[in-house]
C-alpha cells in the first residue's frame, strides 16, 4: 500500500532535483568570472562581505562590493582652481525692499566660475598651391603652405578630434561625426571621421616605430596579451610595456614569434609575464607573475585542504621577500637570498604528493622554477605583471564596444593609435596636444614640393 506522504515527497525531490540543476548553472556562470585568472578588480565583488551582511542603512554601496567616495584613512584630494582670466564687480545700486540707495560696499563674497567657450564654427580656407618652373634647370615646383594637408581635405585639428574621439572617448565614428556637426557645424560622414583617424594612425607610424625600438633596448619589459576579433577570426593584441612607453601590436598569432617580430630575437632585457607557454620559448630571461600564481594557489585551496600549506607557503615567501627587499640589500645578499628562496621552492615541489587540481598548482610552479625569483637579484624588475594588464584594460574595453577589426587596416590603425596615446598618460602630457604635433609634422606639405626636370629623350 502506498503511502499518502509518496506523492508529496517524489514533488519534492523533483523540486531539489531542479534546484540543483539551477545551482550548478549559476555555478558555472560565476566561474567565468571568478577563477585564478581573474584579476580582484574584475571580480564581482571586492570584498568578502555578502550584500545580506551589510548594513540595511548603507543605501548608496555600489553593486561592484566597494563605497563611493574615498578610503578611511586616505587623505582627501581637492579640486585645484586657476586663477580667473577676467574679474566682474557684481554691485547693486540699491535696496530691493525699500528703494533706498546703498552709499558703499561693506565686503566682498568672490566666487570663481569656469565655463568654456560657446563652440565655433569650422573655419574653411581654400589654398591656391601655385606652380612654378625654373627657367633654368626646367624643375618645377610646388608652393607649400604648413597647415595645407598632402592630401584630403581635413585639417590637423580634425584629424586629432577623430582619432581621439574614437580612443579616448570611445565613440562610434558615427557620434563622432554628429560631435563635429554639433559643436563645429562641420557636415562629415562616419566613413569621413574613420578616414580622419586612419590618417592619424599613418602620421603617426614613423613615432611607433620609435616607441618599439626604444622598447627593444629596455632593461625589462611587460608582456601580455589577449584575444581580438579580425573580420570575426580570432586574433590577439599584444602590449609591450616599459616605465616610460606601451606598444600594442595586433597580431594573429599567439605565438612566441610574436614578442620575437616587436622586440627583437637578441632581446637582451628581462620579460615579465604570465605562465603563457609562448615566453619561455621566446626567452630564457623572465619574471613569472606572482599575482598569477597566488591567485590560483587561493583558489584551489578554497576546495581542496592539501593545497592550503601550498598557498600558505607561497603568500609568506612573497610578503617576506617584498619586505625583506624594502632594507635594500646588497647584491651578495640579494644572490644569496635567491640561492635561499629556489631551495625552498624546489623543495615544496618536491615534498608534495598530490593529484588532480593540487598536482596541476605544483606542475605550474615547477614549470617556472627558474623564472619566480628574477625579481629578487634584479630590483628594477617588478614580481608582479600588473602593469601588462593595466595597458590591456583599454584595449579589452573597445573590444566591447567595436566587437571586431574589419581588416589590415583597422588592425593597422588599432594598434597605432592606441600606442601613440598611452605613452602619454604614462609621461603626464596632453594626449590631444602631443596628438597634434604628430599629424602636423607628418602629414602637412613639406616647405616646397618639387618635381625634377624630365631630361629629353634621345
Amino acid at each position: 500500500m502506498l503511502s499518502p506522504f509518496r506523492g508529496g515527497i517524489d514533488e519534492l525531490e523533483e523540486k531539489l532535483d531542479q534546484k540543483d540543476e539551477r545551482i550548478e548553472e549559476l555555478e558555472t556562470r560565476l566561474r567565468k568570472y571568478e577563477n585564478p585568472h581573474t584579476p580582484p578588480s574584475k571580480r564581482r565583488s571586492a570584498t568578502d562581505e555578502s550584500p545580506t551582511e551589510q548594513d540595511d542603512d548603507d543605501d548608496d554601496l555600489r553593486t561592484d562590493g566597494g563605497t563611493p567616495g574615498r578610503r578611511d584613512g586616505h587623505e582627501p584630494e581637492w579640486r585645484s582652481v586657476a586663477d580667473p582670466d577676467e574679474e566682474i564687480e557684481v554691485t547693486c545700486k540699491c535696496c530691493p525692499e525699500c528703494g533706498e540707495h546703498f552709499d558703499e560696499s561693506e565686503g566682498v563674497s568672490p566666487r570663481l566660475v569656469e565655463e568654456i567657450p560657446d563652440p565655433q564654427a569650422a573655419e574653411i580656407t581654400q589654398y591656391n598651391c601655385h606652380h612654378y618652373e625654373c627657367d633654368s634647370c626646367g624643375t618645377q615646383t610646388v608652393a607649400s603652405h604648413p597647415d595645407c594637408p598632402d592630401e584630403g581635405q581635413f585639417g590637423v585639428n580634425v584629424i586629432a578630434n577623430a582619432a581621439i574621439s574614437r580612443y579616448e572617448y570611445r565613440l562610434p565614428y558615427r557620434k563622432i561625426a554628429d560631435r563635429l556637426d554639433q559643436l563645429h557645424d562641420l557636415n562629415l560622414s562616419g566613413a569621413s571621421a574613420w578616414h580622419a583617424t586612419e590618417r592619424a594612425a599613418r602620421a603617426g607610424r614613423c613615432e611607433y616605430e620609435q616607441i618599439r625600438r626604444q622598447i627593444q633596448t629596455a632593461e625589462f619589459v611587460h608582456v601580455d596579451e589577449t584575444g581580438v576579433k579580425r573580420d570575426g577570426e580570432q586574433a590577439w593584441i599584444w602590449t609591450f610595456r616599459t616605465d616610460e612607453h606601451t606598444l600594442y601590436a595586433v597580431r594573429e598569432s599567439r605565438g612566441h614569434d610574436v614578442p620575437a617580430e616587436v622586440l627583437g630575437e637578441d632581446f637582451a632585457g628581462t620579460v615579465v609575464c604570465d605562465g603563457w607557454t609562448a615566453y619561455p620559448a621566446f626567452s630564457n630571461n623572465l619574471q613569472r607573475c606572482w599575482a598569477h600564481i597566488l591567485r590560483e594557489a587561493e583558489d584551489v585551496a578554497a576546495d581542496h585542504d592539501e593545497a592550503e600549506p601550498i598557498y600558505r607557503y607561497l603568500k609568506q615567501m612573497f610578503v617576506g621577500l617584498q619586505s625583506w627587499l624594502e632594507t635594500d640589500p646588497t647584491d651578495r645578499e640579494r644572490a644569496e637570498m635567491h640561492r635561499v628562496a629556489q631551495s625552498g621552492l624546489e623543495t615544496l615541489v618536491e615534498r608534495s604528493d598530490a593529484d588532480g587540481p593540487v598536482a596541476t598548482l605544483l606542475g605550474k610552479i615547477d614549470g617556472g622554477i627558474d623564472h619566480w625569483l628574477t625579481f629578487v637579484g634584479e630590483p628594477a624588475v617588478s614580481p608582479t605583471n600588473n602593469a601588462a594588464e593595466n595597458a590591456l584594460r583599454e584595449s579589452v574595453v573597445l573590444r566591447k564596444i567595436i566587437g571586431t577589426l574589419r581588416n589590415d587596416r583597422g588592425m593597422f590603425v588599432h594598434e597605432t593609435v592606441l600606442s601613440l596615446l598611452a605613452p602619454r598618460r604614462q609621461q603626464g602630457r596632453n594626449s590631444y596636444d602631443e596628438l597634434r604635433r604628430v599629424v602636423r609634422n607628418n602629414e602637412m606639405t613639406p616647405p616646397a614640393q618639387t618635381v625634377p626636370a624630365v631630361e629629353p629623350s634621345g
